[in-house]
């Protein structure tokens, strides 16, 4: 893989121009018109991208005109998602990284730069699920969790963040999930770890600003993706491109943290304002 950086283009910063100071638009059409202006001819890198939310945020940004680094730990997924955006090969790199290697992460940044010149959008999407309740759960566990969830994040930022601070902007983007800003009885693992994700997300979020360096966590509801291995996917699990939709839907908008659908967007809101009483809901829905 090549690691050399060369100097980086001089291109205006990600917030000089673009969807990003048009002002406030109504409407879909200006909403759209945006979200095109945003990812086109714009640079990306997408971890987990394989499958599920990380396969079809690529697939989605390569449709609005950007270019992509693929990358995965699970090198054979990762060739075949690559074969199926084949009508998308000038736009596209792919290498197989295990994100909890912060060597290898480092080594993928820079590739990303000598290939694609600089980088806009650095999305820290690899996660896992399917750990045990917390009395069952091993500090092995605990470890393995930590390093995916929150060691990769970790690994990601801080390796694109010299190069977005030399470029003069960009936009982070992590995914975390709802049950990184409500409690999840039965998935204690889980949930600390996006729960750090989100703390992470938004502190830099701040710190960042006056570096034109933008910083989004999305916290999404169930989505059918392939996270949840043997387990039943859930009736109102959201397909993987509605929730890539989303996801850029927010990343445009400049969102800090990007919640949905809808319903539990309530009812975050609600936990925020009655936690007691959203206490025996989220006790009860557990069950």
């Amino acid at each position: 893989m090549p690691c050399g950086t060369p100097s980086l283009p001089n291109r205006p910063p990600i917030g000089d121009h673009g969807p990003f100071d048009t002002g406030e638009t109504d409407g879909t059409t200006g909403f759209m018109t945006r979200a095109a202006d945003a990812f086109k001819d714009r640079t990306a890198i997408v971890t987990g991208a394989a499958s599920g939310i990380g396969l079809a945020l690529t697939r989605a940004l390569l449709k609005a005109g950007a270019r992509v680094l693929m990358a995965d730990i699970n090198a054979p997924a990762l060739t075949r998602a690559v074969e199926s955006l084949s009508v998308h090969a000038p736009q596209l790199q792919h290498a197989a990284v295990d994100v909890t290697d912060a060597e290898a992460v480092q080594l993928l940044i820079d590739f990303g730069v000598a290939r694609m010149g600089r980088i806009d959008y650095m999305f820290n999407n690899a996660g896992i699920s399917g750990m045990p309740p917390v009395a069952q759960a091993t500090l092995g566990d605990w470890q393995r969790i930590v390093d995916v969830n929150l060691g990769g994040v970790i690994n990601g930022v801080h390796a694109v963040l010299p190069v977005m601070r030399r470029q003069r902007g960009g936009h982070i983007v992590n995914t975390a999930s709802i049950a990184g800003i409500m409690p999840v009885p039965g998935m204690v693992l889980y949930a600390t770890t996006k729960h750090a994700v989100v703390g992470l997300s938004e502190s830099l979020r701040l710190e960042m600003l006056p570096e034109n360096i933008f910083v989004s966590v999305a916290c999404p509801g169930a989505v059918a993706t392939g996270i949840w291995g043997k387990q039943d996917v859930p009736r109102s699990a959201l397909p993987a491109d509605v929730a890539a939709d989303e996801i850029l839907r927010g990343v445009v908008k400049r969102d800090g943290i990007i919640v949905f659908p809808g319903r539990l967007r309530r009812g975050w809101k609600l936990y925020r304002w009655f936690p007691r009483k959203m206490d025996k809901v989220l006790m009860k829905m557990a069950r």
